[in-house]
């Protein structure tokens, strides 16, 4: 099976295959083929001539390939017989003689197939391997003795073999398998004669090159003596690895490929013990590799981690020689043997540096040379010869200075050991491993190419395009078939129109399917079999017919339907579907451009969910329209109440309809809002529904082209076209000049109220876009400010589109100038119409109304030569306010700024530049002065946005946090709590000049009202939009200054008078002690005690005794500096009319008194239930 596959695989039978190939579709496809009508390939003679060429051109190929291989063959054997003439010239010429018959043998029993794959091959065809090393390397002999088949030695006796050419230089070893070159050891070492021998070299490697150009060589091997490496030094051993690089360098640069290297350590039987220790293998174990194969790579990084592989191999051989040592010495019975054996593994790790060092040199990598394709590394013997060498006694004899014992010489007929599967299973595998020369190639495959195009071209195209046109008439045949079985097979009927249209689309689709099959042929379907032409005839026969008797009918029906309908209650809409109506009936009046559009309008609208449906019968509304239609039926009865309907609307506003809903197709002269406001438009101004500019569009017909072009020049033509088509409305034409001109007068009111409708709309519709930050704003602002001012240019773009009056003036000349070139425009025609453009029949100019009312905008954007326009003093605000913004947020504290501004502001600080720029939008027109005070309000609350935001951040800071460190949780501001607040925080949060005081006087006292009972803040455009709840908390922080502080001071004082009023009958004494301030009662006389807060003697605390006449005695007793309020909270103390006066109630278990609280003035702490709902302020 193998060989069979081998075979098959052949060049030769690959070509004949395709021969027999192309001949098939001669015979069997040729009949199928027409040109141009005819079959040249009909007849079984013509398709023999034909399939007898193509064998011809393809025999006469092979000939020719093998007249060249030939020839090249001849040349390269009488290359290398003259070359080795010219070499020995001693030798005779009839030695030559017998050199070239020998040597032609041998290539013919190379090309006689011997049950071999490579057989039947040429010389050069087969892998080829050089050998090159240092003479006496064993090269030879490792060829000899490798076990390859060599077809000389059979025919040609043994000497034959070891030099076919009979040259010096090299010796050629043909094998069935591979030919290899025995290089002389002087090539390699180059010590002789060195330009002698380099010169040799170099021609050697470019005759390889001239005969073998794509792959000179298949490999290389590098025989080195293993006996050479232990005698020489390293210096020596250097010397010989960089010879070998060296030559390695050549061949892979002169030849122009990289080729595998096969290193092999030979003589291997020169180590002593080798032949001992490998005495008892089989023929079969002598035959198997020795050595360590490496992945294929030649990168740089490849060739360390080979030779770093090849010492970890050299390790685990070592190991194995150890593991085997002891066997092979129990086996031996000799003495002496028995010593060499246990000496081999020794002698094996003694080698290991040389190796090393010597493949090391050899494949040491450099950034400035490719590296090499080291495939592995091998050690053989090709036959035991010589004296071996024993480095171990060597060793030993020299350290102890023994006597060296001479080891005995090998008589040379020994076994091969380690080649026989090398070649063949190794190397010879991988023979394609090697790359070719690129330039080489490139040749190479350009000329095939070149070769295979010439030869299969011209059967190939026309074999490929008979196919096709066949093939492709088939599908379209078959496609048409199919269309038309589609037509045959809708049968569905509509209940009305709409389902009349569906029923009827499928039989449509499939006839103009059927007939645009071959129209999408195109010239594949030609070369003499394209049908076409004839089956497009057929069809379009059946899908006129199907248009004029169903689809017609359909369109006129559904006409009608709609006139009846909702369409019908606009009388435009239905004075259009009238006219085409009309036009159906009466095909000499059909206009295309005004039929297609109404009918394309109604399907839109039934199908508006089916977009493909609409596509569909619009294509065949088309094609209908392209037709010469026959009038079709419709119903006059329903024409005449159509026209009576119709007569009841004024003609002048079917005339402007008409003219308005045509002019407003013509969307090229659309103004833009968004392109005429550029660069900065959009980036200013967005339209009122939150869209962009780009969503505003002024159609072309309210433009200055629109009023010019459209209404000027053609507004008459409508009106006279209106007034001659009475064949629409059935009633006789009004086209005389008076009824002309007053039909015409009410045409302009409705167009110029439009006009009007639609810029007062523009400036309705344009909106500032929203500024959510003072950047933007300060952006917008300058973008306004500048001489490109969007704001500028939409005003100029109102007064250039409402200045109508120029406009006209503008035609007027350039009419009269057209007519005085020779245009056909009488100058008494071009003058009535300007007249009437200007001045309707009531006396009252239209076009100055819609001047005057535009008058205000457009006046913003007049200037004279020596005043400019007023919107350059907008601009100069708009600028001053930019500044203005600009200034407050790029200062280093924007906030700050701010605050400062409207704390100037509040205190009356003169007109800032968004007052005066409030001043200057005043003069503006409504709407714009609106937008731009809104955008102004929007940068001064922005303003006042940051002032706020600054005095939170001073408030958290100077006012929040110190006072919530000092209050919090602490008594009199948490009632049930131990701690108090402390006397000196308590003074440095509410005294004069203390936290809240100072930033209430600071920072807020001129946004403050501190004058109504309730502090607010001052109503005005200053208001910074303050927190009522904060507020309150400063003016509660103001009663408890006033209340503690009454002198000013940093320590509050309280002082108070107490007056007894009671006391329970059961008591004799009661004692109040305020902090070393005692009062005394006993029923006597009351008498007021004075009473300060904080006391004197700084003795902290309250006692209230009660002392019975019984002798029971009850107290209770305060400590710490609020003791007096603490107990006043336990006791019951009530306001009286007066607001320094308050009745005191002490009761304990029981017992009470009651006395009169006299302070020293109506700002007193008794008064006061409002601290105790203070919180420190957080945010204003």
């Amino acid at each position: 099976m193998g060989r069979i596959m081998v075979f098959l695989k052949t060049k030769w039978v690959l070509e004949l295959l395709g021969v027999l190939a192309v001949a098939l579709l001669i015979w069997f496809i040729g009949p199928l083929i027409a040109i141009a009508g005819a079959v040249p390939l009909e007849s079984e003679w013509a398709r023999w001539l034909a399939i007898g060429i193509l064998v011809a051109v393809w025999l006469a190929y092979r000939m020719l390939h093998k007249v060249l291989s030939t020839n090249r063959e001849k040349k390269l054997i009488a290359d290398l017989a003259t070359a080795d003439a010219n070499d020995a010239a001693s030798a005779s010429e009839a030695e030559l003689d017998v050199l070239r018959r020998g040597f032609e043998d041998a290539l013919q029993l190379l090309k006689t197939p011997t049950g071999k794959s490579r057989g039947s091959q040429y010389l050069y065809e087969l892998p080829w391997y050089a050998i090159i090393g240092a003479p006496g390397s064993g090269k030879t002999t490792a060829l000899i003795n490798s076990g390859l088949h060599f077809p000389l030695a059979e025919r040609l006796g043994k000497h034959a073999i070891k030099g076919v050419s009979g040259t010096r230089d090299c010796d050629w070893w043909f094998s069935d398998e591979a030919v290899l070159l025995d290089t002389a050891g002087r090539y390699t070492t180059q010590d002789s004669h060195q330009q002698v021998d380099a010169s040799a070299w170099h021609g050697f490697l470019q005759l390889l090159k001239k005969y073998r150009p794509r792959r000179p060589l298949n490999g290389v091997f590098v025989a080195v003596s293993v006996g050479d490496l232990m005698r020489q030094t390293e210096e020596e051993i250097r010397q010989h690895a960089t010879a070998v690089r060296q030559r390695i360098m050549e061949l892979n640069g002169q030849l122009g490929v990289q080729l595998p290297v096969y290193v092999l350590f030979t003589k291997t039987d020169l180590l002593a013990g080798f032949t001992d220790f490998y005495a008892n293998l089989s023929e079969d174990e002598r035959g198997q590799v020795w050595g360590e194969t490496f992945a294929p790579g030649a990168g740089v990084q490849d060739l360390p981690q080979h030779l770093d592989q090849f010492r970890l191999a050299y390790d685990e051989l070592v190991d194995r020689l150890l593991q085997r040592r002891l066997k092979r010495m129990q086996e031996e019975r000799d003495l002496q043997r028995r010593a060499a054996i246990f000496d081999f593994p020794q002698q094996m790790m003694l080698l290991k540096s040389s190796a090393l060092q010597f493949l090391e040199t050899t494949f040491a990598v450099s950034r400035y040379e490719e590296p090499f394709l080291l495939r592995g590394v091998y050690f053989s013997s090709g036959t035991q010869e010589g004296t071996p060498i024993d480095r171990v006694l060597s060793a030993l004899a020299s350290s102890f200075r023994l006597e060296r014992q001479a080891v005995p010489m090998m008589s040379g007929r020994g076994k091969s050991f380690f080649l026989g599967k090398l070649l063949k299973q190794v190397v010879f595998p991988e023979a394609d491993l090697v790359g070719v020369d690129p330039k080489i190639e490139r040749r190479y495959r350009l000329l095939s190419l070149g070769a295979y195009a010439a030869t299969a071209g011209v059967v190939a195209i026309a074999v490929v395009c008979w196919f096709v046109s066949l093939t492709a008439n088939k599908l379209a045949l078959a496609e048409v078939e199919k269309h038309v079985a589609a037509f045959r097979a809708s049968n569905a009927v509509g209940t009305d129109t709409r389902s009349g249209f569906v029923a009827l689309l499928p039989k449509l689709n499939a006839l103009t399917d059927a007939r645009e099959v071959y129209r999408q042929v195109g010239w594949s379907g030609g070369f003499g079999l394209y049908q076409g032409d004839k089956i497009e005839a057929g069809v379009n026969v059946a899908y006129e017919k199907l248009l004029r008797d169903n689809f017609l009918p359909l369109v006129v029906v559904r006409l009608k339907e709609r006139m009846q309908g909702d369409e019908g209650a606009n009388l435009d809409v239905l004075y259009q579907l009238l006219r085409v109506y009309l036009m159906f009936g009466d095909p000499k009046r059909m206009d295309i451009k005004v039929a297609q559009p109404w009918v394309k309008l109604d399907w839109e609208h039934q199908f508006s969910t089916d977009p493909e449906t609409q596509a569909q019968l619009l294509t065949h509304l088309d094609n209908l329209l392209a037709l010469d239609l026959d009038s079709a039926t419709i119903d006059n009865s329903f024409v005449t109440s159509v026209r009576n309907k119709l007569t009841q609307v004024p003609l002048v506003n079917q005339v402007y309809s008409r003219f308005k809903s045509e002019a407003l197709f013509d969307h090229d002269h659309d103004v833009i809002l968004a392109g005429q406001l550029a660069p900065n438009g959009d980036r200013v101004f967005s339209a009122a529904n939150g869209k962009g500019l780009d969503s505003l569009i002024v159609p072309g017909l309210f433009t200055g082209y629109g009023y010019t072009d459209w209404f000027l020049k053609k507004g008459m033509d409508y009106v006279k076209e209106a007034a001659s088509q009475n064949w629409v409305l059935g009633v006789s034409a009004t086209d005389t000049v008076l009824e002309l001109d007053r039909l015409y007068g009410d045409f302009k009111r409705l167009y110029l109220a439009d006009y009007q409708k639609t810029w007062d709309g523009v400036l309705t519709a344009v909106k500032f876009r929203p500024q959510p930050s003072t950047t933007q704003l300060v952006d917008t602002l300058d973008l306004l400010s500048r001489p490109d001012s969007p704001l500028k240019l939409l005003l100029e773009l109102v007064e250039k589109n409402t200045s109508l009056s120029k406009l006209s003036a503008n035609l007027a000349d350039s009419l009269t100038k057209a007519a005085g070139g020779g245009l056909a425009v009488p100058e008494a025609a071009t003058q009535k119409l300007l007249a009437m453009a200007k001045q309707g029949d009531s006396g009252i100019d239209p076009v100055k109304a819609l001047e005057a009312y535009f008058e205000p905008f457009n006046l913003q954007v007049r200037g004279a030569a020596d005043r400019p326009a007023p919107i350059a003093s907008t601009l100069t605000s708009l600028k001053n306010l930019h500044d203005y913004l600009m200034q407050i947020g790029a200062a280093s504290n924007a906030g700050g700024q701010a605050l400062s501004t409207e704390a100037a502001k509040a205190a009356g600080g003169g007109i800032d530049p968004i007052q005066a720029a409030k001043m200057e939008f005043a003069r503006l027109p409504g709407p714009i002065a609106a937008s731009l005070n809104a955008l102004t309000a929007t940068g001064g609350q922005q303003i006042k946005t940051g002032a706020k935001g600054q005095l939170n951040d001073l408030l958290k800071t100077s006012v929040s946090l110190p006072c919530k460190a000092a209050l919090t949780g602490r008594y009199p501001f948490a009632k049930n709590t131990p701690q108090d607040v402390l006397m000196a925080d308590f003074g440095k949060v509410f005294a004069a000049n203390g936290v809240v005081d100072q930033f209430f006087n600071t920072n807020l006292k001129a946004f403050v009202d501190t004058a109504q009972v309730q502090w607010r803040e001052l109503a005005s455009d200053n208001a910074l939009g303050l927190a009522p709840a904060s507020i309150r908390q400063f003016q509660i922080a103001a009663k408890i200054r006033d209340a503690f502080f009454p002198n000013g001071g940093a320590v509050p004082q309280v002082q108070f008078e107490l007056k007894p009023l009671t006391l329970d009958d059961r008591i004799g004494t009661f004692r109040l002690n305020v902090e070393g301030q005692e009062l005394v009662y006993r029923h006597g006389p009351e008498q007021l005690t004075k009473f300060q807060w904080p006391g004197t003697n700084n003795s902290a605390g309250v006692r209230v005794v009660f002392e019975a006449l019984d002798g029971k005695q009850v107290s209770r007793t305060k400590e710490g500096a609020w003791a007096l309020f603490r107990m006043l909270d336990e006791f019951n103390i009530e306001p009286t009319s007066l607001p320094d006066r308050f009745n005191l109630t002490v009761q304990l278990e029981g017992y009470s008194a009651r006395f009169e609280l006299r302070a020293a003035s109506v700002n007193n702490p008794f008064g006061i239930s409002e601290y105790q709902t203070f919180r420190c302020p957080e945010s204003l």
